[in-house]
């Protein structure tokens, strides 16, 4: 049989092989480019042996020659089978580029909009020509070539191949039919073309070059981007003009006298006249795409307009209990009409009056939510969610629809708080485990909301509730995902409904510029806003996310009434910090975002008025253990924007990128979107403004100024980045606290194991760390995420108040590691608020778990003598490596009282030893040389970072601008690099023991694994100490291999012990612990 011709390079091939190192000097041929690649199918035909040799015959090891016919046959076989494949092959994609518009169908993903499902166009897209398009043409001034971008965009935009050439045609083509010569580096010189609608415009030439004009509204005109171009991409000058020439082109020709006030000649984009938008950017509906019947009710809102029709007695009725027995982890299996009872239930009867049987039964709600005394009188506004109905399906449709008020109105789902009575306890009473948000997706989660010291403003701290749904799962083989679900590497969400349902919550991470439509409005009346872009914004509004409404209550008339608007700022801009980041979206549609961690703590302020801020900051508007002064929370509800971060990027960061021109606002929202009333708006309404942090805590009298405690020295390092804080800096009072996240028991990540040693730990860790020198420290109590019956408020009763604050936190976790890393919500929140409320007055924080020991080594006696230190040396950031220690064998309990029947035991560290001391075993001689950095911990100035968890994740100067952080000193890089950063000294500054617990499944077969020499982390869980005399050899350079040996119990020497904690601190912690115990015993 004669085979058909092989099919011609295609596009992509061609770029390819421009790249490919060339083998065929010496024959040799790639596996994954066999001869039928090329044609050659009489190549692919001869038979060889199994070990390259040709021939029909092979000699057997040990035996003698047989002929090989049954191998000769099924080659045959294959071969007749494989040659029709080919034709078929040959015949879909043989064809020259007359065929493109059948390849491109033939390669179109099915059940997808026009666009393959990235960004749709309008109905009325007209497919574009893709003859001129010449692969050989340098795209955009990158190190690649034309192919090669069309190949990466059909990869990873799922447009087909027609679809690509034509997005990228206006880069792509050369005058000369592509028959130019390709330079040195093997690119074709291909000049930038207009778009293929304004086909009939006169095509610019050099001459047309107008160097005044305005270059792409950056504070620079062509002549200065021409010679930048000159200079740091090494073109000459005519072809800088040309790469430039779409942008500076003006109509009426290139006169002075028609500069503006900036100097700049205003010229339009030629290619487009719009702003360069992307071909098929316009207005109109998207084509929609179907999904799983269940998944289209929830995202078009009508699973909550059936609820509200609903009695909710009958609704309550009929869910049943909250929890379905039998159920692993804390994944939340709530569906329908149970997450709305559920969240009712939380409201009547408190968020957390439904635990699971094993944490003690259900918790009494009077027990905890109750204030001692006072709190909110009746009359006195109510805590309520008023939840919107939301229809996703709306986002398909350009610009954004405009809500209909009155309509909206009548819908609004309110769930009241009544049980949200007290500022003390506020915290503890916040709905978080049942939030309304599980109804109306673009309600911030909120965990903590306190006013800042100086009464200018409330602060949130919120969370992105969607991360608790992002568990996944492989799927199996054959299987697909779910209609209109988006798999990703072969996963898909266990919880896909969920996580799709909150897409809203990735919104309110981006910020939202909007324009006052009645600007000279009186002070009684509401301001209306529409939807802007930076240009038209308001000052205070060009990025926001919440308008925000006071209101006071007089409680001699019982009244209440509007005292004033703002709008909402970020704590940072996240989508900055993406970009900083280098990652290429602050959000993704489908939701797998899980490790941008900055996405997870929703962050923000609303001003407060002026005429509000002595009386916020004296305590004057908290009456009794209650507010008299509310603020409604309003989101502004956009979709949220899945386009690069740099394509809507506020004007101060003065960006001289080159966006794609992926967001227009223009075009998303259009020109006259007006936001709906509040009234007539989904929000939070009545969140009460209670006293400032160190007053609710009794560190500050109340009705005195924070400024009138007793601040510490400033120091040079205290005014370094001021000028870059927006607002005064408030008073330092503290030089180095500690934050924790704590309980009096709790589970370890999967749930494989409970543990309930809280309380001791606690005690032991506060007397370490008040020996070691923090100025105070504060316990976030996390007890009643478990259980109703304990707390560690008797734990923190022993040591001073000035020393030791408590805060009772009983959110739960989200999420304990189900099919991903977990969501630790409440603790990541915990932090946030610890930073905000109380690492402001402080110069350096830690947080750290009640395991993990930060030690002064050297001639360091305390951290506050190590904290100056750090600041002589200009530090902001000070890193420590942690690893889990041993407990020493030799320390513990007899392994025979918890030996179970596979022949484990729970190491059990006994009532006269501490913590400290039985773990002062690590595997790893001090200095450790392990990089440990996925576990490594920091303490860090506080006035430097603005989002921390386990690492800096922002900073000050992190969200900088380029013309700021070089005005600071800083060198600049597009990808952030954390600065002044200091390691510790493990032996002459501080470092790190981590007493992590260990359990019974760490045991397992630990008599046989604890016989190795060979010291290792986690081959053997227990300790088994160094003598002296060999760890210090060991610390003096030589190799541990050298002194491998067995102890007299038969195991293998496997750890070190810290001697500055064996000599020093053990026995001062064990003389704290005593006198602390007679203290409370008399």
């Amino acid at each position: 049989m004669m085979a058909p011709p092989a099919p011609p390079p295609s596009s992509t091939d061609t770029g390819r092989a421009r790249a490919r190192n060339v083998a065929g000097a010496s024959g040799a041929r790639s596996p994954a480019s066999p001869a039928l690649r090329n044609g050659s199918v009489a190549a692919a035909a001869t038979t060889t042996t199994s070990d390259g040799t040709p021939g029909k015959t092979r000699k057997r090891m040990g035996g003698r020659g047989r002929r090989l016919l049954r191998p000769r046959c099924l080659a045959a076989a294959l071969l007749a089978i494989y040659l029709p494949y080919l034709y078929f092959v040959a015949s879909k994609f043989g064809g020259g580029s007359g065929d493109i518009e059948e390849k491109a169908r033939y390669l179109r993903p099915r059940g997808r909009g026009p666009d393959g499902g990235g960004r749709g166009v309008g109905s009325g897209g007209v497919k574009p020509p893709v003859d001129d398009f010449c692969g050989l043409c340098r795209w955009r001034d990158q190190s690649f070539n034309c192919n090669e971008r069309v190949e990466w965009v059909v990869r990873t935009k799922e447009k087909s191949v027609a679809e690509a050439k034509a997005s990228e045609l206006r880069y792509c083509t050369n005058a000369n039919g592509c028959k130019d010569k390709i330079d040195e580096e093997g690119f074709m010189y291909c000049e930038e073309q207009k778009e293929e609608d304004v086909a009939a415009r006169k095509e610019p030439n050099l001459d047309d070059f107008c160097g005044l004009c305005q270059w792409r509204d950056q504070p620079f005109n062509c002549n200065e981007r021409m010679g930048w171009v000159v200079k740091q991409k090494k073109l000459s000058t005519e072809e800088a003009k040309k790469s430039n020439l779409r942008y500076c082109v003006h109509s009426d020709g290139c006169k002075n006298d028609k500069v503006n006030e900036d100097g700049f000649l205003d010229c339009e984009d030629y290619a487009s006249g719009t702003g360069a938008r992307p071909p098929g950017y316009t207005t109109g509906t998207q084509e929609h795409v179907m999904k799983e019947p269940e998944l289209e009710a929830i995202l078009s809102g009508q699973m909550l307009l059936d609820l509200a029709k609903r009695d909710r007695s009958e609704l309550l009725k009929a869910a049943g209990e909250r929890h379905k027995p039998g159920e692993e982890g804390l994944r939340d299996r709530r569906t329908g009409e149970d997450v709305a009872a559920s969240v009712l239930i939380a409201a009547r009867d408190g968020d957390r009056k439904y635990d699971d049987k094993e944490g003690g039964g259900s918790n009494n709600a009077q027990s905890i939510q109750k204030p001692k005394e006072g709190g909110r009188a009746p009359g006195m506004p109510v805590l309520t969610a008023y939840c919107e109905p939301l229809n996703q399906t709306s986002w398909e449709t350009r610009p954004l629809p405009v809500r209909d008020g009155p309509a909206v109105k009548d819908l609004l789902f309110p769930v009241e708080y009544p049980r949200v009575n007290s500022c003390a306890s506020l915290p503890a009473q916040w709905p978080v485990d049942s939030p309304p948000v599980d109804l109306d997706p673009y309600l911030p989660w909120i965990h903590d909301v306190f006013p800042t010291s100086d009464g200018r403003e409330v602060v949130f701290v919120a969370q992105n509730r969607r991360r608790c749904y992002n568990g996944q799962r492989r799927l199996q083989s054959g299987e697909k995902p779910p209609r209109g679900v988006e798999a990703h590497k072969g996963y898909i969400h266990i919880d896909y409904q969920k996580n799709y349902f909150h897409r809203p919550q990735s919104a309110l991470f981006q910020h939202v510029p909007v324009r006052r439509t009645n600007p000279g409005a009186g002070a009684d009346e509401e301001p209306r806003y529409r939807l802007a872009s930076h240009e038209e914004a308001d000052p205070d509004g060009i990025e926001t996310r919440f308008i925000c409404r006071f209101k006071s209550y007089d409680l001699a008339s019982s009244k209440l009434s509007v005292v004033g608007y703002s709008l909402s700022r970020h704590e940072f801009d996240y989508d900055y910090h993406t970009y900083r980041k280098g990652y290429k979206h602050s959000a993704t549609e489908a939701g797998f975002d899980n490790h941008m961690i900055w996405q997870s703590q929703l962050l923000f302020r609303c001003p407060v008025p002026s005429a509000y801020h002595d009386r916020v900051r004296r305590g004057e508007v908290v009456a009794n253990d209650y507010a008299t002064l509310y603020v409604d929370v309003v989101p502004v509800r956009t979709a949220p924007r899945y386009t690069p971060p740099r394509e809507f990027l506020q004007p101060r960061y003065e960006f001289h990128g080159d966006p794609e021109g992926l967001f227009d606002p223009d075009v998303e929202w259009g020109k006259e979107h007006l936001l709906p009333r509040i009234d007539e708006s989904g929000r939070w309404e009545n969140v009460p403004v209670c006293l400032p942090s160190l007053m609710a805590h009794g560190l500050v009298p109340r009705g005195e100024d924070v400024s009138s405690a007793r601040t510490i020295e400033p120091n040079d390092g205290d005014e370094q980045y001021k000028s870059f804080i927006p607002g005064p800096l408030p008073p330092k009072i503290h030089k180095v606290v500690a934050c924790t996240w704590a309980s009096t028991t709790f589970r370890t990540r999967s749930n494989r194991a409970r543990v309930g040693d809280g309380k001791r730990r606690l005690r032991e860790w506060l007397e370490f760390n008040l020996l070691a020198g923090f100025s105070h420290i504060y316990v976030y109590d996390n007890s009643g995420a478990f259980t109703d019956e304990d707390s560690l408020a008797d734990v923190v009763d022993l040591f001073p108040t000035e020393r030791v604050t408590r805060v009772d936190w009983p959110c739960r976790i989200c999420s304990n590691r189900d099919g991903n890393e977990g969501e630790r919500s409440s603790q990541y929140a915990a932090e946030s608020s610890c930073r905000l409320r109380f690492g402001t007055h402080a110069r350096w924080l830690g947080s750290f778990d009640t395991d993990e020991y930060l030690v002064p080594m050297g001639k360091f006696d305390g951290m506050g003598e190590v904290a100056d230190e750090l600041d002589r040396k200009g530090a902001k950031v000070a890193v420590f490596k942690s690893s889990p220690a041993k407990p020493r064998f030799g320390l513990l309990e007899n392994p025979s009282v918890t030996t179970q029947g596979d022949g484990s035991f729970t190491p059990t560290v006994p009532d006269d030893e501490t913590f400290l001391h039985a773990y002062n075993c690590n595997w790893e001689q001090f200095p450790r040389k392990n990089d440990l950095s996925h576990r490594r911990k920091q303490m860090y100035r506080a006035d430097n970072i603005k989002l921390h968890y386990h690492y800096s994740t922002v900073t000050v100067v992190s969200q900088m601008t380029e013309k700021e952080t070089k005005s600071a000193g800083e060198s600049w890089l597009h990808r952030y690099v954390e600065r002044h950063v200091h390691e510790f000294d493990e032996m002459e500054e501080a470092t790190m023991l981590h007493t992590k617990t260990k359990v019974a499944r760490n045991m397992l077969n630990w008599r046989s694994r604890c016989r190795s020499t060979t010291p290792s982390e986690v081959n053997c869980h227990v300790g088994f100490p160094f003598p002296k005399d060999k760890a210090d050899r060991v610390a003096a350079g030589e190799p541990v291999s050298k002194f491998q040996s067995v102890g007299k119990e038969g195991y293998g020497h496997n750890c070190f012990i810290n001697q500055k904690i064996e000599s020093y601190w053990w026995p001062k912690l064990v003389e704290a612990v005593k006198r602390r115990k007679e203290s409370a015993l008399n």
